[in-house]
């Protein structure tokens, strides 16, 4: 539960550095060079996002294993 709790945070924290790149409306990039290294940083955040997703779903698939498997053990003594 632990597991699930903490890939929840860090994907709660992924979102707010998402959202926290994305400029206001009329940004001024200084250049293309400024909007390329906007663009990266995006990306890396979005990737990082992508992966702490992947790291719920991973640790949730686990929990309900072990849930499973003890639903099953229960049903079997009964």
């Amino acid at each position: 539960m632990s597991r699930i709790l903490e890939a929840k945070r860090v994907v709660t924290s992924q979102m707010a550095s998402i959202a926290s790149d994305i400029p206001d409306s009329n940004p001024d990039f200084e250049g293309l060079g400024m909007l390329q290294e906007q663009a990266l940083q995006l990306t890396k955040n979005v990737t990082a996002y992508l992966n702490s997703l992947a790291n719920l779903e991973e640790a949730i698939a686990q929990q309900t294993e072990i849930v499973m498997k003890e639903m099953n053990g229960s049903d079997a003594e009964e």
